[in-house]
């Protein structure tokens, strides 16, 4: 039997404050196959967005390991992890993190400037993107003159430019359209389809139950 691709081993993650332990993710044990669409569904506070830090090696869990690989990420150094994300992980953000003043085309750029990317094969990279995500118009656009989607179709486009091998979603369509958030599921399921990612996705909504699938239920930091 294969080994998992990622694997979450007695996961917590504690946050101390006064007189009080709150812990945001609590002995989580769990194991994701190689071009899987999990969803990490439950409430806000619920631990998703923290468990999703400690799956891509952004923050360090108070106990237990993440295995990427069967390589545990916590013994990776900065660079290592940076390299990871550069290179392996890809990540869409619930508030984007687009650069207010760089252009729509230099917001996506740095991403692959961070892979070594060369400038011509980067801009032929980024205006195919935009024009999958019907942003050909917006290249020069900066993201204060965007809609909500636009700006999310931007953070999708930049996290979709380094060509991950694993895509985690935090919320990624919990403050758009449906009509945009159906775009966006449809490049997701193009990319475990015909590009074997494996999609780790969180949401408190029911839009994408009918795509993943495994649904993975969290309350108070559990699996539940």
């Amino acid at each position: 039997m294969n080994s998992p691709f990622i694997e979450c081993i007695s996961l917590s993650k504690y946050f101390t404050g006064k007189n009080q332990i709150t812990k945001a993710v609590d002995d989580v044990n769990l194991s994701i196959n190689k071009n899987e669409f999990v969803l990490l569904k439950g409430r806000s506070g619920a631990g998703k967005s923290t468990l999703i830090s400690l799956m891509c090696g952004l923050d360090k869990p108070t106990h237990g390991k993440v295995t990427i690989e069967n390589e545990n990420i916590d013994d990776l150094s900065n660079k290592e992890i940076s390299k990871l994300l550069a290179n392996k992980i890809g990540i869409i953000f619930q508030n984007f993190n687009l650069l207010p003043t760089y252009t729509v085309f230099e917001n996506i750029e740095i991403a692959l400037d961070l892979s070594g990317n060369d400038r011509i094969k980067s801009k032929e990279i980024i205006i195919s993107l935009l024009k999958q995500l019907e942003l050909e118009d917006k290249i020069n656009s900066l993201p204060s003159e965007l809609s909500v989607g636009q700006q999310q179709k931007v953070a999708i486009a930049r996290t979709l430019a380094k060509d991950p091998a694993i895509i985690f979603a935090d919320e990624p369509t919990g403050s758009i359209d449906d009509e945009t958030a159906k775009e966006i599921v449809q490049h997701l399921l193009f990319l475990k389809n015909e590009r074997n990612v494996t999609l780790i996705v969180s949401t408190h909504g029911n839009f994408l139950d009918n795509f993943a699938d495994r649904i993975i239920v969290m309350e108070r930091g559990k699996m539940v």
